[in-house]
């Protein structure tokens, strides 16, 4: 029974560091997606901080403030993805990687704030908490696709660039 132990215990702590680092790697499609989630994280803060402030000014449609905080999001994210997660910095393919980027999230936009209004008619309530609770129910519907379109086309010549499967 013991020659089934896995690998992590048999190489004890240091067993264990090198797994981590190797599935943090950036090479990896791992670690790329345990730093896309963790961007994501980061614009979901963005997102619904935004979608607060936005909803301080007077007379601000609820949608029309979804819809600009999720798009301060967007540039929040390309940002960190570009250069952490797909490690793309050194790329001189800006503006096609932020149109392409831009593309991918074009249908989360879309469905985020559909789910944001679909939300609404159910639970309609006036109250800071429900609308934050809907606008990050909104925010957490699109995070497969976005990670999917942004690995494979906004920055897939650096994301796969030597990319290994785990």
């Amino acid at each position: 029974m013991l020659a089934y132990r896995p690998l992590v215990l048999a190489q004890g702590w240091w067993g264990f560091v090198e797994l981590i680092r190797r599935l943090w790697s950036r090479d990896r499609m791992s670690g790329q997606a345990v730093r896309f989630v963790i961007v994501g994280l980061l614009n979901t803060f963005v997102d619904l901080g935004a979608f607060y402030l936005l909803g301080l000014i007077p007379g601000m449609p609820i949608v029309a403030a979804k819809a600009v905080s999720y798009v301060l999001g967007i540039g929040n994210s390309f940002f960190w993805n570009k250069y952490w997660t797909f490690g793309a910095k050194g790329s001189e393919q800006g503006k096609r990687e932020f149109a392409l980027f831009f593309a991918v999230n074009l249908p989360p936009l879309a469905v985020n704030v559909v789910v944001f209004t679909v939300l609404g008619l159910w639970l309609d309530s006036g109250s800071t908490w429900m609308y934050m609770s809907k606008a990050f129910a909104a925010a957490v519907i699109a995070v497969v696709w976005n990670f999917f379109g942004s690995r494979y086309l906004a920055f897939r010549h650096t994301a796969l660039k030597g990319a290994k499967s785990g």
